[in-house]
């Protein structure tokens, strides 16, 4: 696949790296060269913001053993070398990956080494896509054309009318619908960075919310494993996907983000009754209940309940949850947070070991 491929523009302030980060995440991996030591600091808050969303691949100017696992242990994936003679000794093997400048066709490609493409095509990057070889591509050379006829070169379909199916799900995974896509529809999705797809009645590009509001923001394209569909990550607009202005087409599900919105609606209410209303406004009373129900969970744990501890998880669950939106957080970014310390490759000590009561 292709891995787009910043030179690290140590100019730039965090958000104005936080947000070309993002905006290349295309395909769920980035990767970041010429970072130079003198960057850490600012590097480090980078990561720290986008950890979760893109598997970050760095390759820094300078060998430093320390900058390696200070960034991994931020949220980066791997760390870039230039070949295995380069490798950091105290990074695991698994979190190392290695840059290729050989083009040649004949040659092999190792696992874990991606190939630099300084004159990428479609059907070059459709080749390394057919032998599972990702390839590194400086964004300045990547266009909406090179992406757009990239996927028409390797996706198949067996449908008379040549279109792709497409999955659109939200930005926790949920399915919002199917639409069909075609190298029109995908080129000005990847052009504009919304949810556009092909509509078959009109024969036609459908760009989503256009009349009815309700637009969607283009997060990342993923294929199948068989390249015979494609997954839409959007952030989705109310009043939803679906014509009957619900948020998916499969109709109202009991997800933990309807769980979240129900909970808005309680909290936005007048009804002076609403006990996540009173929570919402009682800072004090909202604190005591999350110290109050995180006890009684931990207490729960040591009975060997397990109805018990679903019931004061569940509890637990809902004072978190009042206390995110109290306070403008979403599930996007606790999940981010989550996946981000997955990245980690140095034991956080507790506060016993801290202490140095081991």
């Amino acid at each position: 696949m292709i891995i787009p491929t910043i030179k690290y523009p140590a100019e730039s302030s965090v958000k104005e790296l936080v947000d070309l980060v993002t905006h290349w995440s295309l395909f769920g991996k980035l990767a970041l060269t010429h970072v130079s030591p003198t960057d850490l600091a600012q590097l480090e808050q980078v990561v720290k913001r986008v950890g979760g969303l893109v598997d970050l691949n760095i390759h820094l100017d300078e060998h430093d053993e320390q900058i390696a696992l200070t960034l991994l242990n931020a949220g980066a994936t791997y760390m870039l070398c230039s070949d295995a003679n380069q490798a950091h000794s105290q990074v695991p093997d698994d979190r190392m990956r290695f840059i290729l400048n050989d083009e040649s066709q004949d040659r092999a490609i190792p696992k874990h080494h991606y190939l630099v493409l300084e004159n990428p095509t479609a059907e070059r990057v459709g080749e390394l896509e057919m032998a599972r070889v990702d390839c590194l591509v400086d964004i300045d050379l990547l266009t909406a054309d090179l992406i757009a006829d990239f996927f028409d070169t390797v996706l198949v379909t067996d449908r008379p009318d040549g279109l792709w199916s497409t999955v659109i799900v939200d930005s926790l995974g949920i399915a919002l619908g199917l639409a069909y896509s075609n190298r029109e529809s995908l080129h000005y999705a990847l052009e504009h960075r919304v949810g556009t797809y092909w509509s078959r009645s009109r024969d036609g590009l459908w760009i989503k919310g256009e009349t009815s509001g309700a637009t969607q923001r283009l997060l990342n394209v993923r294929m199948d494993c068989d390249r015979d569909c494609l997954r839409f990550m959007v952030t989705q607009d109310p009043p939803g996907f679906c014509h009957r202005d619900t948020h998916s087409c499969f109709g109202q599900e009991r997800t933990i983000q309807s769980v979240m919105e129900r909970l808005l609606c309680r909290m936005n209410e007048s009804d002076e009754k609403s006990f996540t209303r009173k929570l919402a406004n009682d800072a004090t009373m909202l604190e005591a209940k999350l110290l109050e129900e995180a006890k009684e969970l931990s207490d729960a744990c040591q009975q060997d309940d397990d109805d018990e501890i679903v019931w004061e998880a569940a509890d637990v669950l809902y004072f978190s949850l009042v206390a995110m939106l109290k306070n403008g957080v979403t599930l996007d970014q606790v999940h981010q947070e989550l996946a981000r310390r997955m990245n980690r490759v140095v034991r956080r000590k507790n506060k016993l070991e801290d202490s140095g009561n081991n």
